[in-house]
């Protein structure tokens, strides 16, 4: 279960709301201040090394276990928000203005807000609404959110995250498939973020608790997930957002997650992947690790993950590891796994480096074919009908009780997302006998 140790840095909720609220990501997020990289845990780091703090080792320790407990997924989770009822109509005020201003890409800013997760309450914390045209929904419906710990408090931290990501499933009518996803990706060697399940709940000026439904607890894509990924955590995360691709058109729909942001660096991934020689795959194996874009690509397919990259541009990661000067590819999404398309669709592809390998290098189709054949039967031994029958039965309750379940805005019953349930169920069993049929291997 949960720390309460770790919150010793957070159990005040003294600190003064001296911050404008405004969502500063454009370009340079807030995860990057100079610095940051390496502070989320431990002690001074003006130490030398002659000794250690032992209360530093404990606060880690702390950290760590109430981490694993957070992204558990076997654990149904539950977070309550207190905000004021102007906070609440604020926010839905701001987000229709933000809503008609861009409605795919909108900018939501931050209000003061105490969160209590696990039993343990902190103040004074940020929250905000996220999502596009598909996603988004204001307190009226149930909204995704993001929660900033750090936002007016840069000490703030909780199980040594900065943030915490739910998302309110409106994508998916069974209701599970972001944290299937995810995990096998992760099973398969693929960096991904962690995700569970969490009941949410809204207490408005001290009330009771109004449950907004089942949500996917998502691991922030920031430095604290650097930390838990690579070994050398100085690298610079990217996110692809729509368009991102290493091509001149693509290069600057990158925004940096985590890092100092040298795009110079990116940029050069880029130019070497649209000058590469005859043999694509050794002259780009130099600035990406092909190995891992194979594992990330063939994972993809092998779970019906068609919504991002290569099959289309952007929606991904990338990240820098300075223990090989190489980057990685990272899912940024899981929610619409085992798409009935992908098996007949797998072959065509839009993101440059998908391209290249496949359509413009003899021995590099070879080596994705070989790739897609073993994803495939990593697929069939990770026992993925039982892990999907586990979440459900973990979360059957939950979605009884969720009065605000809906698919982009339309009400489903329980009964929908049972039947949802169980054409996910039949895609799962199914997906690698489609696969090789559609594929010819």
């Amino acid at each position: 279960m949960l720390v309460a140790a770790l919150m010793i840095a957070c159990s005040t909720g003294s600190s003064t709301d001296t911050a404008s609220g405004n969502d500063t990501s454009i370009g340079n997020p807030d995860d990057t201040d100079t610095g940051d990289t390496g502070e989320d845990i431990g002690g001074d780091t003006s130490e030398t090394g002659d000794s250690v703090d032992t209360q530093d080792t404990a606060d880690e320790a702390a950290d760590e276990a109430a981490y694993e407990a957070f992204y558990d997924e076997n654990t149904l989770q539950s977070i309550t928000i207190s905000l004021s009822a102007e906070s609440v109509d604020a926010m839905d005020v701001a987000a229709a203005a933000a809503i008609a201003a861009d409605p795919e890409n909108p900018t939501f800013d931050y209000v003061s807000a105490s969160v209590t997760l696990g039993g343990v309450t902190v103040d004074n914390v940020g929250v905000k609404f996220k999502g596009g045209s598909k996603t988004f929904q204001d307190w009226e419906g149930k909204p995704s959110l993001k929660i900033k710990f750090d936002q007016f408090d840069d000490t703030l931290r909780f199980a040594g995250l900065k943030r915490v990501t739910l998302d309110n499933m409106v994508t998916d009518p069974a209701m599970c498939r972001e944290v299937l996803g995810f995990k096998l990706f992760r099973d398969g060697g693929v960096p991904a973020p962690r995700a569970n399940f969490a009941q949410v709940y809204l207490v408005v000026d001290g009330g009771s608790p109004q449950l907004y439904g089942l949500y996917t607890n998502v691991e922030a894509m920031d430095s604290k997930w650097v930390k838990h990924n690579y070994e050398e955590d100085n690298g610079d995360l990217w996110q692809g957002h729509d368009s991102a691709d290493f091509s001149q058109a693509g290069i600057k729909h990158f925004e940096v997650a985590s890092g100092t942001g040298d795009l110079a660096v990116l940029d050069q991934a880029r130019v070497d992947v649209q000058n590469h020689g005859d043999d694509f795959w050794a002259d780009v194996d130099d600035v990406l690790d092909m190995d891992n874009f194979l594992d990330f690509w063939t994972l993809s397919v092998a779970m019906g993950n068609r919504a991002g990259y290569p099959f289309h541009v952007g929606n991904f990661y990338v990240y820098g590891d300075p223990a090989d000067g190489r980057f990685d590819f990272i899912p940024a999404e899981a929610d619409a796994s085992f798409d009935t398309a992908t098996p007949t669709y797998a072959k065509y592809v839009v993101g440059a480096v998908a391209q290249f390998c496949l359509y413009y290098d003899d021995k590099c189709p070879t080596k994705y074919a070989a790739a897609q054949g073993e994803a495939i039967t990593f697929y069939e031994g990770d026992n993925v009908a039982a892990t999907a029958s586990a979440l459900q039965a973990l979360t059957d309750t939950a979605i009884v009780d969720d009065a605000r379940k809906n698919v982009e805005g339309k009400t489903i019953t329980t009964a929908q997302v049972l039947t949802a349930r169980d054409t996910l169920n039949y895609r799962v069993e199914m997906y690698p006998e489609w696969l090789r049929g559609h594929l010819g291997l």
